[in-house]
């Protein structure tokens, strides 16, 4: 019987391969029963302008605590990544049911390139995070403490690399931002929270984003596009973000063009990270999420607390475009 959450899971994984465990399927602990999440290859995806992906979905969500489902929904003509609450798939050429390689996930060329995506958090409140992000996977050959070489600049899973949030978001906040390798903080822009001596980004305001706002009404879906421009001698000059909904009078925009994390040259080291990323989807919850979107010293943020139990229970990413941007002179 495999081990219930409270029972360290993972180490009771160490007495076993990891395609053994992967064979076993995402497995959660509900009381006495045993639970199917899902399968480790969910589908596939076609994006415009790229061509097919494979899904991988994660096992674990941290080391010890299983991931939950992701799953892919056809919908008319178009699939939809589905995650379910802690779960996580990444972005790969192939996807094997037992077992794990990095070098089957993507490595996509995203400097001078823009991703495009359709996104519906409707009923993710407060305490919740639908996210799409990038991580050079592919480049990574630690097997990491989560058994599929998943790494990040927060060492979630045991292994640092360079990350860059496209889109960590909910109902009532929206932020994107870069991180190199050991800034776990990192710079970005958008909407958001803060504690009660500092604010997160204020790019834009409550009245433009959230439920029944002016521009992004974010209980219905909208489209968002991220992009790396280059300079005209071919460094990554900005990450640009742009939200957009059908029927609104106006799009949300924002840059973050200089990024120094402790007197580096962040914008140059991410440069290198972008020409191999895997994009990366996973939804989750936390009572300590008001660093994204709290009220901030100012007030101005949207939220009061984090409820978890606000979260519905999956979101949606779909009708996805991968395209070439031209190059800005400025």
């Amino acid at each position: 019987m495999w081990p219930s959450v409270g029972a360290a899971p993972h180490a009771a994984l160490c007495s076993r391969s990891s395609e053994q465990a992967i064979m076993l399927l995402a497995m959660v602990s509900v009381g006495p029963q045993m639970v199917v999440a899902g399968p480790v290859c969910p589908g596939k995806l076609q994006i415009e302008g790229y061509g097919q992906v494979n899904l991988v979905n994660a096992f674990w969500n941290l080391p010890g605590d299983q991931a939950g489902p992701v799953h892919v929904e056809a919908v008319n003509e178009s699939n939809h990544v589905v995650p379910g609450m802690k779960g996580r798939t990444y972005f790969a050429d192939a996807c094997s049911p037992n077992g794990f390689d990095h070098n089957q996930y993507v490595a996509m060329h995203f400097l001078g390139h823009r991703l495009r995506w359709t996104t519906d958090i409707s009923g993710a409140g407060c305490g919740c995070n639908a996210a799409l992000y990038l991580a050079p996977l592919k480049q990574n050959s630690d097997v990491s403490g989560c058994d599929d070489y998943y790494c990040d600049s927060n060492t979630l899973c045991g292994v640092a690399c360079a990350d860059i949030d496209l889109q960590e978001a909910n109902m009532y906040a929206f932020h994107s931002t870069l991180h190199v390798f050991n800034d776990g903080t990192g710079v970005g822009a958008g909407y958001g929270g803060g504690g009660q001596n500092w604010n997160h980004d204020r790019q834009w305001r409550k009245e433009d984003y959230g439920p029944g706002a002016r521009c992004i009404d974010t209980s219905k879906p909208f489209q968002v596009a991220v992009a790396f421009p280059l300079t005209p001698d071919g460094k990554l000059r900005a990450m640009d973000v742009l939200l957009s909904q059908e029927g609104s009078p106006c799009d949300l925009s924002a840059e973050v063009s200089d990024y120094r994390p402790q007197g580096r040259d962040g914008m140059a080291e991410l440069a290198e990270a972008l020409a191999v990323m895997t994009p990366i989807i996973s939804y989750w919850s936390s009572i300590e999420m008001l660093w994204m979107d709290g009220k901030g010293a100012d007030g101005l943020g949207p939220c009061e607390e984090d409820d978890p139990s606000s979260c519905a229970s999956s979101v949606r990413f779909y009708d996805f475009a991968f395209e070439s941007i031209h190059l800005n002179l400025t």
